[in-house]
């Protein structure tokens, strides 16, 4: 009992939280547009099933499929797969290179990291606000109500987004080349592997604790490539992150009502 009253009381003096507190979606993904500069929803949203939301392992979710119909192109589809944690101390991701492969697909090598190139001419650093861990300013980025037609400015994740791609085939298929690549955001910052997920989302110090996977899959032909791949991917992402981080909280904002020493190291 007094080994236990003290790991407590040292635990809160050092400001070391091991339970997190969730921080709740500002809006739920259903929200985000079906349509997105160039990119249109292709049939209906699709609905996971108890059984996949409980391997999942959240019921905060979009998965929608986006087509890119353009004259002189061939119509281009993405599926678009979010999924939302939080609350949770050591939740681990679900990501395409392991459950791919456990649903009959295979892959020849390993996971390959692709940063993407977005345009961020129209992004602008935050005068007001810094990221607590690496003291670098968020960005603010213009976003217009595609409903109510309303412009206001959305808070962009701090680091550079890297896609985290893997190439799948199916051997009854050999002509069929499948790409699935995904990110993470997490408490305010991006990252591209599940292990730096639980080094941004479950730092000790961190009261408060998120993390939004972000995963885009396609399918081609033999000619289909990695880079063409990752080229959709960025062609819809600069579109729809503005309308994620409308949807995630924002950090900056959690930041603020954390205890000042949660800007500390975990030492």
């Amino acid at each position: 009992m007094a080994g236990g009253i003290g790991f407590r009381t040292a635990t809160d003096r050092l400001n070391v939280y091991l339970q997190k507190k969730p921080v709740e979606l500002r809006e739920h993904f259903d929200n985000i547009s079906t349509r997105l500069d160039g990119w249109r929803m292709s049939g209906e949203v699709r609905k996971l099933s108890k059984d996949m939301i409980e391997e999942l392992g959240s019921d905060l979710y979009l998965d929608r499929e986006y087509v890119r119909e353009r004259e002189g192109e061939t119509p281009r589809k993405i599926n678009v797969h979010i999924v939302y944690y939080t609350g949770m101390i050591d939740a681990v991701p679900h990501v395409p290179d392991r459950c791919f492969v456990a649903g009959g697909l295979e892959t020849r090598v390993l996971p390959e990291n692709y940063p993407l190139d977005l345009d961020h001419a129209r992004w602008r650093p935050d005068p007001d606000h810094v990221n607590r861990v690496t003291g670098e300013p968020y960005r603010l980025a213009p976003y217009r109500d595609p409903i109510t037609g309303r412009s206001t400015v959305v808070r962009m994740p701090v680091g550079d987004i890297v896609l985290r791609t893997t190439e799948f085939f199916a051997p009854e298929t050999p002509g069929l080349r499948v790409f699935a690549g995904y990110f993470f955001i997490a408490n305010g910052r991006t990252a591209c592997t599940p292990e730096e997920v639980k080094l941004l989302a479950f730092r000790k110090s961190e009261e408060y604790a998120y993390y939004c996977k972000v995963q885009f899959s396609c399918g081609g032909g033999r000619e289909f490539e990695a880079e063409e791949f990752t080229s959709l991917v960025t062609d819809l992402l600069e579109p729809l992150l503005p309308e994620l981080m409308r949807c995630l909280p924002d950090w900056a904002e959690v930041e603020t009502r954390m205890a000042p020493a949660s800007a500390g190291s975990d030492s």
